[in-house]
């Protein structure tokens, strides 16, 4: 009885066995023990959810239903010193999303008897914020689904890919299950249409490329997922410099549409402080929500997740969001999402050299000198402490203060200043 495995927790099998037992007895025996199975689970708290709900669930073990989208295997695998195994991997989905479960040995062996388009009931183990589920058991279901989301697709492409390189994340480190080493390099491109993720493991492919440059890569492969598009520079990939500059989709943060945007442009109106909050998987991550206008004034919201969250963003900064997604807000209109392949950026201003002086403020997002005149944010090292007034010589761009040149206080000012009358 599959439906065990939902609650095992919970209890025995032989207690369960009694509770589905009693259960169809007190429905005067009109139910089949698989439905009487599954009021029981119903009864402790573990129904079914649906498979858009997957990545977000909070139990160990899910059940839902699903029709089989795709087969791929059984076929054939090695296991060092140990005897052949066999892996096959089925994807399943209903009107509200797509999910992957993958079989092994016997139980994959066990798809020849499945088709694509038969609907089955699966019980797994969810992996928090992915589309996929470790198989714990599956029966076949008479429950009927219509319409499901599209599969993932997969296909190399069969021209060059030519984009404007926006943003290169920096190289990770991964460790995979084996203990091997890889080198994972994510990148936000764009070209006319808009803009996209490519992400790949042999960053070195791209080492002699900068932010802001045209590209033609071979070797790619175009992977779409519920709408969502993204691309892999394998292996063999090829980056050549593009002859012509390529000119990317920008829209104002006053023509968002609910979706996914291309690169956003806009005026940063104000700013809340970070905030810290645990997750659902018991981890700390930070979030930071701004106000950005576009040139007709209308006002976006901006949600500003993990490292995003961090970056320096002042009221008055010309910023640029890279490919990011805008969905309703909790209050009103629209909301950006910043985080999860997209960025958020400052407008480079030009720099002029200055001579400023003011009073050292402590704020929030950092040391600041202030005056009659305005804030200025300081970035640098050996900067003043706090409550100090000194005069700062340097380079500003916009209310930005990059102290180049060091700084003094008026008082060390005066004595040089008589020092030197009294050498003449």
């Amino acid at each position: 009885m599959i439906h065990y495995a939902l609650v095992s927790d919970l209890m025995t099998r032989e207690e369960f066995e009694e509770r589905v037992e009693e259960k169809s007895t007190a429905l005067g025996g009109v139910v089949d023990e698989v439905t009487a199975a599954m009021l029981v689970v119903e009864d402790l708290g573990r129904s079914h959810v649906k498979i858009g709900d997957i990545p977000k669930a909070e139990a160990a073990v899910v059940s839902f239903f699903g029709k089989i989208l795709s087969i791929d295997g059984p076929r054939e695998f090695r296991r060092e010193g140990e005897d052949p195994g066999m892996l096959a991997t089925l994807v399943l989905g209903d009107p509200t999303g797509t999910t992957k479960t993958t079989l092994w040995d016997e139980r994959a062996a066990a798809v020849t008897e499945l088709s694509v388009g038969q609907v089955v009931e699966v019980i797994g183990k969810p992996r928090f914020g992915r589309k996929e589920v470790s198989f714990v058991a599956m029966r076949e279901s008479a429950v009927e689904i219509v319409e499901t989301k599209k599969p993932p697709t997969s296909e190399e492409l069969t021209t060059p890919f030519v984009v404007k390189i926006l943003y290169m994340a920096p190289v990770k480190e991964i460790v995979r299950k084996n203990g091997d080493i890889a080198h994972l390099q994510e990148m936000l491109v764009g070209d006319e249409s808009g803009t996209t993720r490519i992400a790949t493991w042999s960053p070195e492919n791209f080492s002699d490329v900068d932010e802001g440059a045209s590209v033609s890569i071979t070797g790619v492969l175009r992977k779409e997922d519920e709408g969502i598009v993204e691309y892999i520079a394998q292996d063999t990939a090829v980056v050549t410099p593009h002859p012509e500059p390529i000119s990317v989709l920008t829209i104002d943060a006053g023509d968002v549409e609910e979706g996914q945007c291309p690169v956003v442009t806009g005026t940063v109106v104000s700013t809340a402080d970070v905030r810290t909050f645990v997750t659902r998987r018991n981890t700390t991550s930070r979030v930071r929500n701004i106000k950005i206008k576009g040139e007709d004034g209308d006002v976006l919201s901006v949600a500003l997740w993990r490292d995003e969250a961090d970056k320096l963003i002042l009221a008055g900064d010309s910023v640029e969001i890279i490919n990011a997604v805008a969905k309703p807000s909790r209050f009103a209109g629209l909301e950006l999402s910043v985080g999860n392949g997209s960025v958020i950026r400052v407008a480079a201003d030009e720099e002029i050299p200055v001579q400023i002086s003011g009073r050292i403020v402590l704020r929030s997002f950092g040391l600041t000198l202030e005056n009659a005149e305005g804030v200025y944010v300081l970035l640098g090292e050996n900067l003043p402490e706090p409550g100090m007034k000194v005069t700062i010589s340097g380079m500003l761009s916009g209310v930005r203060l990059k102290v180049a040149e060091g700084w003094i206080q008026p008082a060390d000012y005066a004595a040089v200043v008589s020092s030197l009358s009294s050498v003449e």
